[in-house]
């Protein structure tokens, strides 16, 4: 997992002379603002799914932003589900940011796919936690679950920019805290006025009354309202009811989830070859004093921006061929 988490432009290579790839069950995205709870609700579902199903394996990647100064990261994440450290049937993988603003690496997709590989049952992705870019989450997991927790400010409004369209559970955590009921009553109504506002888009658009672009956005992954719960993960309260959410959403979409990542395998070898690309393009342009002459050059006018791309490119295929 090192080796395709550092390197995930060589995703690819793992294929090579597969038919069949094996897959998780059920891969459930936790995203949500920082200090709502994530990984202690991650923490608390591990120990959940390890008890009721003591013989299956569990994968968790935690996504931890990296420092825009260092380029490194805490990783704390992994400090806090230190219980399971020692848990044979526990794999838990870390990984930086690295800046990536989606909420997830390509390496933490190339990390899933080896999780299936090894026999996962039910895979966790807790993503970075920064607001409206955490929605990539929900083009990799089949179910998408928000943690939310009281004195956050107007943790709803937050949600209208991305999260609130993408939620297929949502936790309202610290439940035992002031404000959480007050939340959990705010939440149910913002997502009963979403549902309406929803249904009566789709309805102008069979009515030939404009477009998507026109009215709100239109959730494509979910039918219906989500699933809202309260919790004490700290205490394991609610933990037991969230897990029975997720196995009952289980039920009857498995096979299309499976067709689903399928599908993605494309996509995912797609970013791979763009990663590697740009990895080669930016060594062929280096850092030096002599890189920042030849971009003052577009700067001034001496070079459009795509003459710069095309002889990085011809530059790039030139040191290949060499080194032949």
């Amino acid at each position: 997992m090192t080796f395709i988490g550092d390197h995930p432009q060589r995703l690819p290579e793992l294929f090579e002379g597969m038919t069949h790839w094996p897959q998780a069950r059920l891969v459930v995205g936790v995203t949500g603002a920082p200090g709502s709870g994530k990984s202690t609700v991650t923490d608390h579902m591990i120990a959940e799914y390890r008890q009721r199903f003591p013989q299956r394996r569990i994968g968790v990647i935690a996504v931890d932003p990296s420092s825009p100064f260092t380029g490194g990261a805490v990783l704390g994440d992994r400090v806090r589900m230190m219980r399971h450290a020692t848990d044979p049937l526990v794999f838990i993988r870390s990984l930086a940011s690295r800046g990536h603003l989606g909420g997830l690496t390509l390496g933490a997709k190339g990390v899933l796919r080896i999780m299936g590989l090894i026999g996962c049952d039910v895979v966790f992705i807790e993503t970075v936690g920064v607001g409206q870019s955490e929605v990539e989450v929900a083009g990799v997991a089949d179910l998408v679950m928000v943690v939310l927790a009281p004195g956050q400010g107007d943790s709803v409004q937050m949600l209208k920019a991305g999260l609130m369209e993408i939620g297929d559970l949502f936790v309202v955590n610290k439940a035992d805290l002031p404000g959480a009921q007050t939340l959990h009553r705010n939440l149910l109504q913002s997502l009963s006025l979403d549902q309406g506002a929803e249904h009566d888009c789709q309805h102008a658009k069979s009515a030939g009354a404009g477009t998507a672009e026109d009215g709100p956005l239109i959730s494509l992954r979910k039918k219906g309202l989500p699933d809202v719960f309260m919790a004490a993960a700290n205490d394991h309260v609610g933990i037991d009811e969230i897990v029975d959410g997720l196995e009952a959403k289980v039920e009857g979409h498995s096979d299309q989830w499976r067709q689903r990542r399928e599908d993605m395998l494309v996509d995912e070898i797609r970013e791979s070859v763009l990663e590697e690309a740009r990895r080669r393009l930016d060594q062929t342009l280096g850092n030096n004093g002599r890189a920042g002459d030849r971009l003052g050059q577009v700067l001034r006018g001496e070079m459009s921006v795509a003459q710069m791309a095309q002889e990085l490119l011809e530059r790039t295929a030139e040191s290949k061929r060499n080194l032949k």
